[in-house]
């Protein structure tokens, strides 16, 4: 069986999308498929799979190779399944024979339209429209996703599958007491991630229990900054390696996330693959993440997200919490979420 990839974000992205198609394109057994990831530029990037990059006059124009020339050259290698991984398909895709999966990771774009710009958000809706509705079948990493799906498209539901996402093992940080008085939040630094509140809601918690917000720039980066330096317990951190946050998550007493909206929520499984329990928000997919094993609150009141803290602050709420981490970690096992897609393609 042959299976092509959009491969974009395997290459060029170091983040979420970028560490799911890295994680699924990895974990897939090489002895039962042949992969071909296409990549709309040339990379001296090693990938377990033959690279297929645009041909001809197409490689002058990348992005129209990825979003509809490319179908010329799936049918011309036969592959036999294309899987888009980041929210999209080819347009004209449906016209070839061949079976499609798409993974549809969120449609925050439609529930918060005026973060995005105007021809963005054209673009952004056609391309999942399209995705959505001719794709053989679509993966979601959460139960709200689908939900999104059949409100906002009123997509067959039998289409849809879902499937968490899961994360390889991490390079593990060493602990140290003297590192350890901290509250870890990893976020972008964008309006839905909600850390102007997380501030405001900080300011008000008393002791010297030190903030460390680590995270990429975004449209909310130089208001964070200001903020966080009204209070010095608050540091920010950015361009961190894989290997210190790790060390980050590991000395942490907890991490927080106040996202307003997740189409699943990584950082919630990364605290938990440390052995470390989440404060996050009681909405979207959120709670299908953290389960037992992390304290709600609702994110858009200040005074909600001071209690989880304190909460939190008192070491044995943090033991009750991390008792309940290795049963909800077993729900996202890498290896049973990897058979669930060898069990997919090979259905198709």
């Amino acid at each position: 069986m042959k299976i092509g990839f959009d491969a974009k974000r395997y290459f060029n992205n170091s983040t979420g999308l970028g560490n799911y198609a890295r994680w699924l394109i990895n974990s897939l057994p090489q002895d039962q498929f042949e992969f071909i990831l296409y990549q709309p530029k040339p990379t001296d990037e090693i990938s377990p799979a033959t690279i297929s990059y645009p041909k001809g006059w197409h490689k002058w124009v990348p992005s129209l190779w990825r979003s509809s020339f490319i179908c010329a050259q799936l049918k011309h290698e036969q592959v036999d399944i294309y899987h888009g991984l980041s929210n999209e398909l080819p347009f004209g895709i449906h016209k070839l024979n061949l079976k499609t999966v798409v993974t549809i990771h969120d449609l925050i774009n439609l529930r918060y339209p005026h973060n995005y710009r105007i021809l963005d958000r054209f673009f952004y809706k056609k391309k999942l429209n399209y995705a959505q509705k001719y794709a053989t079948q679509i993966v979601v990493p959460s139960e709200q996703t689908k939900k999104d799906l059949e409100y906002y498209f009123h997509t067959d539901p039998s289409k849809i599958e879902v499937i968490p996402l899961s994360l390889p093992e991490p390079i593990m940080g060493m602990t140290s007491k003297s590192l350890s008085n901290y509250i870890l939040c990893v976020s972008g630094f964008s309006k839905r991630k909600n850390l102007e509140m997380l501030l405001d809601a900080y300011k008000q918690v008393p002791g010297n229990t030190r903030l460390l917000l680590v995270g990429k720039d975004g449209d909310t980066s130089k208001l964070i900054q200001r903020k966080a330096r009204e209070d010095d317990r608050i540091e920010l951190k950015q361009n961190v390696t894989a290997e210190e946050l790790s060390q980050l998550y590991a000395n942490a007493l907890f991490s927080i996330y106040p996202s307003l909206f997740e189409g699943f929520g990584l950082p919630i499984l990364e605290a938990f693959q440390h052995g470390k329990t989440v404060a996050t928000s009681n909405i979207s997919s959120m709670p299908e993440v953290g389960g037992n094993a992390a304290t709600y609150f609702d994110p858009h009141n200040k005074q909600s997200i001071q209690k989880a803290i304190e909460f939190l602050l008192v070491e044995r709420n943090r033991k009750q919490n991390e008792l309940e981490i290795p049963k909800q970690l077993a729900l996202f096992n890498s290896n049973d979420l990897i058979n669930k897609y060898i069990t997919l393609y090979n259905r198709l």
